[in-house]
């Protein structure tokens, strides 16, 4: 399709807010003024704060949609099945402590593989305040950088974080919805892993995010709250069964992680209520992607 003729690509912004308020208002600022507009900005608030949501129903220019919490994966996949029904082609996510610098959409707009048919995902580079990139889109070999980095100014990607990515509705239509069951932890690279392997995906070099992250959870380290920790060793269990390899492939990663985890058990490194998560990931968490109804 030429330039001329190209079609609009509607665009809604979808924001996770739970609890950080200051960051949250650079969020929603940079995204009310992007260099290039975007056609919603809708806002997940998930969060319990009388203040919070006050200052949110006060705000012109999103849609505010207030649900309990359903964890990071179901809250994007709620705001996912809304913006579809609107006839958006793509969904832009943020966590309420990440904030785009205000050109992050158009360098997503002008790149050439913004094209909602062809394209599984766009992503942006991930900085910390400071400059330093992390979080950011990763390439599943390193000589793919060299394929398309000094003509377009794009990595192909193979896995992404929520954090800035740029997300195709055909893509969501075609490959499922991200796994709601599994919280958080590892939803975000499940799913940006599923869709990479069957549609080119990208990382946009010049569209970057700044991620205003407190204090980096390790979620593997004993002192961080079990929940968090938990939903972690389980989680990765169905990732490695979902992945589409040889079965003993999979079965060589499952037997690693169950026997990684269980020696940080043993030797204290991780809390002895792991035992849990470990055995409910290796013996029974067995969840199915799920489609839209078409």
């Amino acid at each position: 399709m030429s330039d001329i003729v190209k079609k609009k690509e509607s665009v809604a912004a979808i924001v996770l807010a739970f609890s950080r308020e200051e960051d949250l208002k650079k969020v929603i600022h940079n995204l009310k003024n992007q260099t290039k507009k975007l056609d919603e900005i809708i806002v997940v608030f998930q969060g319990t704060s009388p203040t919070i949501l006050a200052w949110l129903k006060e705000q012109s220019g999103i849609t505010l949609q207030h649900q309990g919490n359903i964890g990071t994966a179901g809250g994007f996949t709620s705001a996912m099945k809304v913006a579809i029904e609107k006839g958006h082609q793509w969904t832009w996510l943020f966590d309420d402590d990440a904030v785009p610098e205000l050109n992050a959409f158009e360098e997503m707009a002008k790149c050439k593989h913004f094209d909602s048919q062809k394209t599984g995902y766009l992503a942006s580079v991930v900085t910390r305040p400071n400059g330093e990139v992390y979080m950011s889109p990763v390439a599943e070999e390193g000589n793919d950088w060299y394929d398309t980095v000094l003509e377009d100014g794009c990595v192909p990607a193979f896995s992404a974080t929520w954090i800035g990515c740029l997300v195709s509705m055909q893509s969501i239509i075609d490959f499922g919805l991200p796994m709601e069951v599994y919280f958080m932890y590892d939803e975000d690279s499940e799913y940006t892993a599923r869709v990479s392997r069957s549609r080119n995906s990208y990382c946009v070099l010049k569209s970057v995010t700044v991620h205003h992250q407190k204090n980096k959870v390790d979620p593997f380290n004993s002192s961080v709250d079990m929940l968090k920790h938990g939903l972690y060793v389980r989680n990765r269990f169905a990732t490695f069964r979902l992945e589409p390899k040889p079965w003993h492939v999979r079965t060589a990663k499952i037997t690693y992680w169950f026997l990684k985890n269980s020696y940080e058990i043993v030797t204290g490194k991780a809390p002895l209520k792991t035992v849990v998560p470990l055995f409910n990931g290796l013996l029974f968490f067995r969840p199915k992607i799920k489609f839209l109804n078409k």
